[in-house]
């Protein structure tokens, strides 16, 4: 592996979890909460810090694993990303509907994903 490999990992980790911090409370969170049932109680419950961790190495596994996938899948980016964004997406899509989620927490949920992926494809232009 490369230094820009890692590079891309790492920023990546990072935008992808500050864009995810954005979008759930600034863009989307009241709707969010809402739309899951969540009381002002139950979110400071959710948000502590061992689980914010837990979430940052969630999202830095996940980032390591997609630059290792757009490094190693033999097509130009934009297939990357659209492949990658399709099985992301879709099973997300599917897990909430078993889930029992709306239709808005759905798109609030794979939207960010997809700017996730977004996020991991530019540093991995940027730095490979």
């Amino acid at each position: 592996m490369t230094s820009g490999f890692y590079l891309a990992a790492i920023i990546g980790t990072f935008g992808s979890f500050i864009a995810g911090c954005i979008w759930y409370t600034a863009i989307t969170g009241k709707v969010w909460q809402k739309e899951m049932g969540f009381s002002d109680e139950k979110i400071r419950q959710i948000f502590t810090p061992k689980r914010m961790i837990f979430a940052f190495i969630s999202e830095w596994i996940a980032a390591f694993c997609t630059i290792g996938i757009f490094f190693n899948l033999p097509v130009d980016l934009i297939y990357k990303l659209l492949m990658v964004s399709a099985v992301v997406v879709f099973q997300g899509i599917k897990l909430s509907i078993f889930d029992g989620k709306s239709l808005k927490v759905i798109a609030i949920n794979e939207g960010y994903r997809i700017i996730s992926i977004l996020i991991l494809g530019i540093t991995f232009a940027v730095f490979m």
